[in-house]
């Protein structure tokens, strides 16, 4: 099963909350635990941001997100405009070096 990215479709406001979470540091166990949900309910609404941003991993979707203006990061650390720049770097070296490992697609 191939996942396809869902360009334009807005993200919901758990899937925002859940990503928002995640560019804090915070892990889905966590994340579960101080929202009172379920981990899987976490894990729904990150993959559900992924597919929707057509991202390759939350740290991915989370950048887009914010790129996007879906996802505000004005949560005062120091240098998170800097963590932003290196996670795009980053996904920008991943797609030009056929030799980095990159996800597997589901069969």
């Amino acid at each position: 099963m191939t996942i396809k990215a869902h360009p334009g479709q807005p993200l919901s406001p758990g899937e925002i909350e859940a990503l928002r979470y995640a560019a804090d540091g915070y892990t889905s166990e966590q994340t579960a635990r101080r929202l009172g949900l379920s981990r899987n309910a976490i894990l729904d609404r990150t993959q559900g941001a992924r597919i929707k941003l057509g991202a390759r991993s939350t740290t991915h979707a989370v950048v887009l997100a914010h790129q996007a203006g879906q996802l505000d990061l004005d949560c005062g650390a120091a240098g998170i405009a800097q963590a932003i720049e290196a996670a795009a770097r980053l996904a920008e070296t991943t797609d030009a070096n056929p030799q980095i490992s990159k996800p597997r697609r589901a069969a």
